[in-house]
């Protein structure tokens, strides 16, 4: 199927030029001579990415920008403007607003076309994870429940409620089941020999946790893990998970890739450790620990998360979680008091962390 950029643009010439290219290289281009129009388009029938002029009659391109990301359907697509002045605060306000990448008119053909290849791979690449991750989990825990169903196995399926705060299990426990998330949110951590916390991730409905113990030789638990909200989890005892796995080889098959889904997930965060600048690590970790707290992209509530923890995820130094965090507080990303934090804005601290 074909993607659909839509150009906005007031000069005729180059929108036509524009397009023309974009129709030799395949995609379906529609085209608005003003802001005005290009909103209206945009809504009539949504595009796969926006090529938009910025200074235009009737609205302007930061206008059109601005009006997109306050509607649902459209927020998420891709934008990229093309402006013949390469001033830096013009530069500046548009990310600010959310553009994703800049034309400096006059541009080549393939500026244009590489430009619009990545854009839209990175939409696509983005949508297909989520979904698969999705159906993935959802085909996973319905073969356990089909299973026990049709084979009448000794899988006995205990939903447990959880209060926020209660641990679930801790370093050293001897792994009996593994954890299915029906609602809620639970935090996976270690802990110090001064008893501080190390938090290594944070799972919320429709993930699995905990099977890695079981899947280890010694069988123990090699984390600890809490309720950070009133939660349900579904037990799979370990027993009855092997016969499952050895029994099914579809559904080992499914699992094995679920598992190496968590791991290149983890090599990733990794490698950003390793590489990126502390801006960068900060921002990271702030959307680790909070995404799961996202709700229409503003945070459902504010949480307390002390700098150590911060330091210890990010892999930088204290006083430099202190620095970027003051940073972002002054840029309007945050709002922080007391190691209270609430994240105002997402997008933003997710185009620091690209």
């Amino acid at each position: 199927m074909k993607n659909t950029i839509l150009v906005i643009e007031d000069n005729d010439s180059m929108r036509e030029n524009t397009a023309e290219l974009l129709q030799l290289a395949g995609y379906i281009a529609s085209v608005a001579k003003n802001g005005k129009e290009g909103l209206e388009v945009a809504i009539k029938n949504p595009p796969d990415l926006v090529i938009c002029d910025i200074f235009m009659p009737e609205l302007d391109g930061y206008g059109v920008l601005r009006a997109m990301k306050n509607i649902p359907e459209l927020s998420e697509i891709p934008f990229v403007f093309f402006t013949a002045i390469s001033q830096r605060d013009v530069f500046r306000k548009a990310m600010d607003l959310g553009a994703d990448d800049f034309l400096t008119k006059p541009f080549e053909g393939d500026d244009l076309l590489r430009i619009a290849e990545n854009k839209l791979r990175k939409r696509a690449l983005s949508k297909s994870k989520i979904e698969e991750k999705e159906q993935g989990l959802s085909e996973f825990m319905n073969d356990v429940l089909s299973l026990n169903e049709i084979a009448s196995l000794a899988l006995q399926r205990t939903v447990k409620q959880i209060k926020n705060k209660y641990p679930i299990y801790s370093e050293g426990d001897t792994a009996s089941n593994i954890y299915f998330l029906k609602s809620g949110k639970i935090k996976i951590f270690k802990t110090n020999e001064s008893g501080k916390e190390y938090i290594l991730s944070i799972h919320q409905q429709g993930e699995f946790f905990g099977y890695a113990a079981v899947l280890d030789n010694n069988g123990l638990q090699k984390q600890s893990a809490t309720a950070i909200e009133n939660s349900e989890i579904i037990l799979v005892p370990k027993q009855d998970f092997y016969s499952l796995l050895t029994s099914n080889r579809e559904f080992s098959l499914k699992f094995i890739r679920y598992i190496s889904s968590q791991i290149i997930e983890k090599e990733e965060k990794l490698l950003k450790l390793a590489y990126n600048s502390a801006r960068k690590k900060v921002a990271d970790t702030l959307l680790f620990l909070f995404r799961p707290y996202q709700v229409g992209g503003k945070m459902e509530k504010s949480l307390h998360v002390n700098r150590e923890n911060l330091s210890a995820i990010a892999g930088i130094s204290p006083e430099s979680i202190s620095r970027n965090l003051a940073d972002f507080r002054d840029e309007g990303l945050i709002e922080s008091e007391n190691a209270v934090i609430r994240i105002l804005d997402f997008k933003k601290l997710e185009r620091i962390k690209d």
